[in-house]
């Protein structure tokens, strides 16, 4: 049921980021410039909301998570839909559309991580994986970008 959760949410991003590329009225550089913009903000968004949200400010639902980093996550995180349709509401279609592909990335590797970890030998699952045994370090998810900026990189 967890990957038909995932891999639908995943489906239904990536089918929107591309009728939202294909709608978009601007030119293909522009669109580019916009999607790549987006892909970076969704990744600068999660590591921020990770970072500080989730082992901050509202812990009880992502403690249970870090308790249980297998256990089925059966919810679709309504409050990240919200936040793309006000985004769409501000922004470009395109510049959405690279929020949604980011995000597909982000449900990608999050599942990998806890349902299928050798499946892949990518270094982002380790990444992940190592966040749950020290939950003050590697934040990302998507990628590690954000944490060797600001310095919450586990060196392992």
């Amino acid at each position: 049921m967890t990957a038909l959760i995932y891999f639908g949410e995943m489906l239904v991003a990536s089918s929107l980021a591309i009728v939202l590329l294909a709608i978009s009225p601007f030119g293909m550089s522009y669109d580019a410039a916009l999607l790549v913009a987006g892909v970076v903000t969704w990744t600068l968004a999660e590591y921020v909301v990770h970072r500080f949200v989730l082992h901050g400010l509202v812990t009880t639902q992502h403690g249970l998570h870090h308790a249980n980093p297998d256990a089925a996550v059966l919810n679709i995180f309504w409050q990240i839909w919200a936040c793309f349709a006000l985004i769409y509401l501000m922004a470009d279609g395109a510049f959405l559309a690279g929020g949604l592909f980011a995000y597909s990335w982000y449900l990608f590797v999050h599942h990998c991580a806890h349902h299928g970890p050798d499946r892949f030998s990518l270094r982002l699952l380790k990444h992940h994986q190592s966040h749950h045994q020290f939950a003050t370090r590697n934040y990302g998810v998507s990628t590690t970008l954000w944490d060797h900026v600001f310095g919450t990189t586990l060196r392992q």
